[in-house]
């Protein structure tokens, strides 16, 4: 099966250039987002700016607090898909971005140590005292 690109590095430019081509700014993305409330960062951001953020750092800038903040932030839940008038995909797009971020550096690299003091903490949650003994 053949999509028409012939690496991953082209397809990613070309759907940057589709997504920047096609977003109007108007953040129903950032609005429909669940997830804003939980970044400190984007939380009472204004909406257009978080999405002008994004889109510098698709292509290589640092963007802003607040679109790095939604950045790190997104789950991939869908909901803005669903709320882009512009069939943009915010979803992909916020993916892209955090990859372009990797990158450049716009967003720190995670410290493997916080993540997995993280999943510890949720692993105590549903584990038994035993389990805990065993596992942890």
């Amino acid at each position: 099966m053949t999509t028409g690109h012939a690496n991953l590095s082209e397809l990613r430019e070309s759907e940057t250039a589709r997504m920047l081509a096609a977003c109007s700014e108007c953040g129903a993305c950032f609005d429909a987002c669940p997830m804003v409330p939980y970044a400190p960062d984007a939380r009472g951001a204004e909406k257009s700016e978080a999405v002008r953020g994004v889109l510098d750092v698709l292509t290589g800038g640092q963007g802003n607090a607040a679109a790095r903040g939604w950045i790190a932030a997104c789950t991939r839940s869908g909901s803005c898909n669903e709320a882009c008038p512009e069939a943009v995909n915010p979803m992909l797009m916020l993916r892209l971005a955090k990859w372009r971020a990797s990158e450049t550096g716009a967003l720190p690299k995670r410290d493997s140590a916080e993540v997995m003091s993280r999943v510890k903490v949720f692993a105590r949650l549903s584990f038994t005292e035993e389990e805990q003994r065993d596992w942890l």
